[in-house]
């Protein structure tokens, strides 16, 4: 009687389930994911030897066009939530609740306060037309548009930020915001003198500006 081998077979390893994870995953990425707003203004930074670092979160960023137009960008949507609400009720912008939310998910503003609700409304070459930066009143403080979009801001992330801690949250999670300036290598210096006015009147005395790195020439060469 011939002996009966067994037929023999590798080990397998069904993927089916591995796979609708996978998809899944993929598909709850796409679907949650936000695009990143377009900018209002293009700045090319000028260069600098300087090492320090910025903050990652928790910046109020103030841009300078080469135009000398002055635009703004309040990280952290509770806060640009709260900011917006509350110029919407002091200065009578006239803001629907859905216009209110386009400003909570765009990126940096300049229009006059006037212009504002036209500003949201609009879309792409329309509202480039509309976003001429916001005014500056260097002589009456009080007047400055400017200096009241930046008060409220850092306004509103301090209650924010008081919010959190109240609601047990750990201390460090939100801070106060960190003014970064960020002007254009060819903005005309009057119009950078104008934002650094407005922020010591306002007595705003620690802030950032943002250049490119370069090479520090003394340290060429320094290390072998």
């Amino acid at each position: 009687m011939p002996k009966h081998t067994p037929k023999r077979s590798g080990p397998s390893l069904d993927m089916t389930a591995m796979c609708d994870v996978a998809f899944l995953l993929l598909t709850f990425f796409i679907l949650t994911a936000k695009a990143k707003p377009q900018e209002t203004v293009t700045v090319d930074t000028p260069s600098s030897i300087s090492e320090s670092k910025l903050p990652e979160v928790g910046t109020l960023t103030i841009l300078i066009s080469k135009e000398g137009n002055v635009f703004v960008d309040p990280a952290g949507s509770p806060a640009r939530k709260a900011l917006i609400a509350t110029m919407n009720s002091t200065y009578n912008m006239g803001l629907s609740a859905t216009e209110q939310n386009k400003f909570v998910n765009m990126g940096s503003f300049g229009a006059p306060m006037k212009d504002f609700k036209r500003l949201l409304d609009a879309d792409g070459p329309e509202r480039a037309k509309i976003a001429v930066g916001i005014p500056i009143d260097t002589v009456d403080i009080n007047k400055s548009e400017l200096a009241n979009w930046l008060h409220q801001a850092r306004l509103a992330q301090f209650n924010y930020r008081q919010q959190v801690i109240q609601a047990g949250g750990a201390e460090a999670s939100v801070k106060e915001y960190a003014i970064v300036v960020k002007a254009d290598k060819d903005t005309p210096y009057p119009a950078i003198e104008k934002v650094i006015n407005t922020l010591t009147d306002i007595n705003l005395n620690k802030f950032n500006l943002i250049t490119s790195q370069e090479g520090d020439p003394n340290k060429v060469g320094a290390v072998k």
